[in-house]
């Protein structure tokens, strides 16, 4: 199990990633529309798949 607490500034609010690290299966509770690539850019780097 993988979580992740990312915080953006702008709008001062959490995004939280929380993954399966056996299946790569991913989530995002509360994205942050300005920060979509940031995210992306995280779950390709930990070779994560968004479901």
């Amino acid at each position: 199990m993988l979580f992740r607490q990312l915080f953006d500034r702008e709008s001062s609010t959490y995004t939280y990633l929380i993954a399966d690290n056996e299946t790569g299966a991913a989530l995002l509770v509360d994205p942050v529309r300005e920060q979509v690539e940031r995210d992306c850019q995280l779950l390709s780097e930990l070779g994560l798949t968004l479901r």
